[in-house]
């Protein structure tokens, strides 16, 4: 009752491409003010029944709910009050509370077919069957429930089947049905049959068929029947899944219970919508893909990924070490780990998965919307960049030319040395190290010379204003006192000689540093200091 949500809104998007006809249930009407429940009347009788606040508040939730389905391009009308079923959906309002209203939505849900899909419905010899899932069961070993439609399926029949790895060829080794009465899912004495015939619920055991797809469909290889083609056919449905993963490149792990969740994810992930803001968020990448409980097999393809990672941090690593510079780019820049995860929508993990998750680093989300799985990973990206701007900070050099105000506040003429200064441009931190360049400051990216010799004179080690200390100053700032300190082996400099009160100090920026600001402080580095940044990389001679 209170409108539509966006998995349902993707859920609408899907039908409608599929140009399946579908029922709306308004579901959630006993949580109306007031509302007394009638589980045992027709809805249209129990709403005529309530009081009339209630009756308004219903009015106008409907209305509501009816002016963001036409939004969504759909006409939509109470199933009572629907003249025209094949322009109009049916709204069937709805309690799976109370039990309000599922009498009607059952009763739609039988009669429609038979008045809208006569031609999809009729029974015809041609097998149509589709398989809903795989699993192991005690003393049978590996089964596939299916849906036999159409058609009919016996024992010792060759099938050909969906697998991730490509198409299953196997035969029927006894065809299962559970007693009277009885759902498939619960464990109960199973009746054997030679022969079934559609439309039914039945159990196939076979070999080899772990690895069958839920959600594909199942044909049987006929005396005229050309295997191959079959293979061919059975594999379309995965083609196009498969065209949406990047295999041996960067991306997730990411596994559903059928082929028609796992394409709904898929899709998902490609265009996940926009931020509250509007803006739209950036497609997800996917690596793999499984489908059915997430097993250790899966969770070991998922660590691949992790492990690509890391032989790549090395390799960087080894290169700076040997080069002095990022060759093929800084980890701190790079958040691919982030990647190194496995996304389960409505699917169980198994125990021996989850152990062995928990030793190589890999974490499993799971939920049965798939929005919350986006939710978890968006945290998880916005986990490690924080984790990486907090590493980023002891390596980021902000930009910064400063000047000593005058002879009188060279307060210490040696290491350490204590300056008066005033900020030219630029913002001044703790930590920063400065230089003194050799070629005079134009403090215009145009017209700069290149210096052809840095005097390094050390890092900014405490900022002082009015004696009180503070952690940076710009030009804003005016006076500050600055201690400035040299690191060992660093040759001191003399004033007088080397410096006088009229040079000028800039930060020692570098390729890095600028890499790491852009990265990580993008938006907290003022405009005017990105501009400092074009000026001091001409200054300093960086590429």
């Amino acid at each position: 009752m209170h409108g539509l949500e966006p998995q349902t809104i993707e859920s609408i998007g899907l039908l409608k491409k599929r140009r399946a006809p579908f029922v709306i249930a308004l579901n959630k009407i006993d949580r109306l003010y007031g509302w007394e429940p009638h589980p045992e009347l027709p809805v249209q009788q129990a709403l005529e029944m309530q009081a009339d606040s209630v009756k308004a508040e219903f009015q106008q939730r409907y209305d509501f709910a009816v002016r963001q389905l036409q939004e969504q391009g759909l006409n939509a009308c109470v199933f009572y009050e629907n003249q025209d079923v094949r322009t109009f959906l049916n709204v069937v309002p709805t309690s799976a509370i109370s039990g309000d209203g599922m009498m009607d939505l059952l009763f739609l849900l039988s009669t429609l077919p038979a008045k809208m899909l006569i031609d999809k419905i009729m029974y015809h010899e041609n097998l149509e069957c589709t398989v809903l899932e795989v699993k192991a069961i005690e003393g049978l070993g590996t089964t596939m429930d299916v849906i036999v439609v159409n058609g009919k399926l016996k024992e010792k029949q060759k099938i050909v089947v969906c697998g991730l790895e490509g198409p299953i060829v196997t035969q029927i080794r006894s065809l299962l049905t559970p007693q009277p009465m009885k759902e498939m899912r619960v464990k109960t004495p199973y009746i054997h049959h030679q022969e079934i015939k559609g439309a039914i619920g039945v159990k196939i055991c076979a070999n080899g068929i772990e690895r069958a797809l839920a959600g594909s469909n199942l044909y049987v290889v006929g005396e005229d029947d050309d295997e191959e083609e079959l293979k061919d056919e059975v594999m379309k449905d995965l083609g196009g899944i498969l065209k949406k993963v990047k295999k041996n490149e960067d991306g997730v792990y990411v596994q559903a219970s059928t082929l028609g969740s796992l394409e709904a994810l898929l899709e998902f992930l490609e265009r996940p919508g926009e931020d509250r803001d509007g803006n739209p968020n950036p497609p997800i990448p996917v690596s793999g893909i499984g489908i059915g409980p997430v097993s250790k097999y899966d969770v070991m393809r998922c660590g691949v990924m992790l492990e690509r990672e890391r032989e790549w941090v090395k390799m960087c690593e080894k290169e700076y070490a040997q080069v002095g510079e990022w060759v093929s780019g800084n980890p701190l820049n790079s958040f691919k780990e982030a990647y190194a995860c496995i996304l389960a929508f409505d699917v169980p993990v198994l125990p021996d998965a989850e152990r062995s998750a928990k030793e190589i680093g890999i974490p499993i989300y799971t939920a049965e919307i798939i929005y919350h799985l986006f939710d978890a990973f968006t945290k998880r990206v916005a986990d490690i960049k924080a984790k990486k701007k907090e590493e980023a900070k002891k390596k980021a050099l902000y930009p910064v030319v400063f000047k000593i105000v005058d002879e009188r506040c060279v307060f210490n003429k040696k290491d350490p040395y204590i300056l008066g200064i005033d900020v030219v441009e630029g913002t001044l931190k703790l930590g920063l190290p400065v230089v003194i360049p050799n070629v005079k400051w134009t403090g215009d990216a145009k017209t700069q010379t290149a210096a052809t010799e840095l005097l390094e004179f050390g890092q900014v080690m405490s900022i002082e204003k009015d004696k009180k200390a503070i952690d940076s100053a710009t030009r804003a700032s005016g006076n500050v006192a600055i201690r400035i300190e040299q690191r060992k082996n660093m040759k001191e400099y003399t004033f007088g000689r080397h410096w006088t009160h009229e040079s000028l100090f800039v930060s020692r920026l570098n390729r890095e540093s600028i890499d790491l600001l852009k990265e990580h402080f993008r938006d907290e580095v003022p405009k005017e200091d990105w501009k400092l940044v074009v000026k001091l990389k001409k200054l300093l001679n960086i590429p």
